[in-house]
């Protein structure tokens, strides 16, 4: 009867604990609201398929990642517009960053709400791909690329209590508050990434040797043409005085975006990066002085013309390459020689009588012939 009592305790023990467990998925699930019931399949991890290409495709949805971004109170249909059923048909076009939104409104123009503007520059810049990219576009960053990159979205945590107080008494939701201000706030006021993330940020991929390799194997194959730098960016960047001043941290140094993109709605521009040979680009020859006087006033065409990326390499420094080789050789001449005058003065002194003694410091010591003590 006892062993009864005991086993019947922890079955009830063993069903509470399981009933905890189904009560802490479904809240982990329920990050955003999923009228639709996209997640009766997509919360699945093994939720995916292999295209007919050999391309992997992951359908997963992480609720709680998912709840934690901009897009977390869109309803999933509002992007997928192509789906009205449950379960869906095969998806020939999926969504991308420039898609509608039919759920929420530009309030300036009525009209849905859409990064198509942004977008279309992203597309005209050297960048840009497609979504589904093939070949050497594979390696180009998308629009997740950055806006993913926690580097490009630190986590800011709750807004200040005296904002939420002010805002909540007409809105009457703090949820609506907070959300407000982790989205919008951020966008009208200052948010430039400091050098040193945006320096890293752009390190990421120009910075990775393999990815830099195969694009110059590409390019060299197509007979195209990369930028005379554009393997040696991140490291010429950083031997430069704007990436060794970055490194201690002064805010007001030059970073990639500073000399690649235009001032003139820079948010926009941002997207709109090109190529130094081409005449948009800030950094071309015709716009070069332009671009150098945004921060150095009384700049030149002379001035221009320096190198903002020194490197020294043999092929695209050469001066700089050679120079540390002579720099290089003079120091080990002049060490060289020193240690062997040290040398030469010590044999000289030793075969003297001096000797060296440690009196009130280090100096050297001899027995005067007249039997006084001195230094010598």
């Amino acid at each position: 009867m006892n062993h009864g009592v005991v086993n019947i305790r922890q079955t009830g023990w063993l069903l509470l604990i399981a009933f905890c467990g189904i009560l802490w998925s479904a809240g982990s699930l329920a990050a955003f609201e999923d009228d639709e019931g996209c997640l009766l399949c997509h919360k699945y991890p093994k939720m995916g398929r292999i295209t007919e290409e050999g391309a992997k495709r992951s359908y997963y949805v992480m609720p709680h990642i998912f709840g934690s971004t901009v897009h977390r109170n869109v309803p999933c249909t509002d992007c997928h517009t192509y789906i009205k059923q449950l379960p869906h048909r095969d998806v020939e076009t999926g969504v991308t960053c420039d898609s509608e939104c039919h759920s929420i409104k530009n309030p300036a123009t009525g009209k849905n709400f859409s990064h198509r503007l942004i977008a279309e520059e992203y597309q005209r810049s050297t960048h840009g791909r497609e979504k589904q990219a093939e070949g050497p576009d594979i390696d180009k960053p998308y629009c997740v690329t950055c806006h993913r990159n926690p580097i490009y979205n630190p986590d800011e945590g709750q807004p200040p209590k005296e904002i939420v107080d002010r805002c909540v008494i007409c809105h009457e939701d703090n949820k609506f508050v907070e959300n407000w201000y982790k989205h919008t706030s951020r966008r009208i006021r200052e948010v430039k990434r400091t050098p040193e993330e945006i320096v890293a940020l752009c390190s990421s991929c120009h910075g990775d040797e393999r990815l830099v390799e195969r694009h110059l194997k590409v390019a060299a194959a197509e007979g195209r043409e990369l930028g005379k730098k554009y393997r040696l960016a991140v490291e010429s960047y950083n031997n430069s005085f704007h990436g060794k001043v970055t490194r201690y941290g002064f805010q007001n140094t030059p970073n990639c975006l500073d000399c690649h993109v235009d001032q003139d709605n820079y948010y926009l521009s941002a997207h709109f990066i090109r190529p130094s040979r081409d005449p948009l680009s800030p950094v071309s020859p015709g716009r070069k002085v332009e671009t150098c006087k945004r921060c150095h006033t009384y700049a030149n065409e002379n001035y221009a013309a320096l190198d903002p990326h020194p490197t020294s390499d043999r092929e695209e420094g050469p001066f700089i390459y050679y120079a540390e080789i002579v720099y290089n050789w003079v120091a080990y001449i002049v060490i060289a020689a020193l240690v062997g005058l040290a040398l030469f003065e010590t044999v000289g002194r030793r075969r003297d009588g001096v000797g060296w003694r440690i009196r009130n410091g280090s100096s050297w010591w001899r027995r005067s012939r007249r039997g006084r003590d001195r230094e010598s």
